[in-house]
């Protein structure tokens, strides 16, 4: 028996070591480089007496910094991330004043074009304050001697002159928009500037004691002026409804053209609040000020014009660029490709 017991007992203690010699009790050791300066050395070491394992640091060359082991763990954070108040309010701006899908959904040109007829629009609704203030005051605003029957008579025979006014230019040059949309924009620029002239110089013609209504000479000057807004709208509206199909790149000319009229909107805003200023700042029995600063703000409408018309490179031949490709084929044996963006300034 007691042999037995010590066969036993043997047996016992080769299966304990066989066990231990399979078991993960020997050292593992990871090495990172050891011989370049600042890595660590990395030692994992398990006891064999007890399941800890214990995590060694070993710097060579400077001082142990703390692993990703050794690192606090971070909190989570439920629901979206979190985006900076400045990323939020760039992305407001961009939904409410540009079009969708940003700078891929226009052409190249939109956003200099955009930018000078921003300027251009400010300049025009500073300049159309000033002209109202003198429309209003030949109208009788603050003249005893006016009669409202007047005004009103003379207001609607002078728009319906600018309706017909309107419809007889469509019929005319109706057709040539398209081809010639930049030269129309700036047609229709130089006649807005004159019609805010004239009606800027209309109450100048009436006598200061009668009613300015029942004058033919205002009423002839106002008409001018009307005839002059009608060919504005046509040609305006015609030139820029075909500027805005060619920054359409995505079947987007709806969505081009709202976000221009924001952009229209916000700036006639910004324009009306500081035209108030100035308008009062002038007084009206003086008129040097008051011209002083038309024709400033009219120079610098027509200045911002003509760079927003040079920004933009239309794809489509009119006669003019027709006859530029086919004179530089004829004499150099070139096409000469559109460029992808015109410089503003020559």
């Amino acid at each position: 028996f007691h042999s037995s017991n010590l066969m036993v007992a043997s047996g016992w203690e080769e299966m304990s070591s066989r066990r231990r010699s399979k078991s993960p009790s020997t050292r593992r050791r990871a090495q990172l480089n050891a011989s370049t300066p600042g890595k660590m050395v990395v030692v994992e070491q398990q006891i064999e007496h007890g399941p800890s394992t214990i995590f060694e640091c070993l710097s060579t060359g400077i001082a142990s910094q703390p692993t990703e082991l050794h690192r606090k763990p971070q909190p989570i954070h439920h629901g979206p991330p979190q985006r900076p108040l400045t990323d939020l309010t760039l992305a407001s701006l961009y939904a409410i004043f540009l079009p969708d899908g940003y700078p891929h959904s226009v052409s190249d040109d939109y956003l200099p074009y955009q930018i000078f007829d921003t300027l251009q629009a400010f300049c025009s609704t500073i300049t159309g304050i000033l002209a109202q203030r003198a429309m209003l005051t030949g109208m009788g605003v603050g003249n005893e001697a006016a009669k409202v029957a007047a005004a009103l008579w003379q207001t609607t025979v002078r728009r319906n002159i600018g309706k017909v006014a309107r419809i007889a230019f469509t019929t005319l040059k109706g057709t040539d928009m398209d081809a010639n949309c930049k030269t129309w924009r700036l047609v229709a620029d130089v006649l807005n500037d004159l019609a805010l002239a004239v009606e800027l110089l209309s109450p100048m013609v009436c006598v200061a004691t009668s009613d300015c209504n029942s004058q033919w000479p205002y009423f002839t000057i106002v008409c001018f002026a009307e005839i002059c807004r009608a060919v504005v709208g046509v040609a305006g509206g015609a030139s820029r409804a075909a500027l805005t199909q060619h920054f359409s790149l995505r079947d987007n000319f709806g969505d081009v053209n709202a976000k221009d009229g924001s952009q229209e909107m916000f700036v006639e805003i910004l324009g009306s609040g500081i035209g108030m200023l100035l308008s009062d700042l002038v007084v009206e029995t003086n008129q040097g000020p008051k011209w002083a600063l038309f024709l400033l703000f009219a120079a610098l409408h027509i200045i911002f014009n003509v760079l927003a018309c040079r920004s933009v490179c239309l794809l489509t031949f009119n006669r003019q660029r027709a006859h530029i490709v086919v004179e530089q084929w004829l004499r150099r044996s070139k096409v000469l490709p559109p460029p992808r963006r015109r410089p503003p300034f020559p």
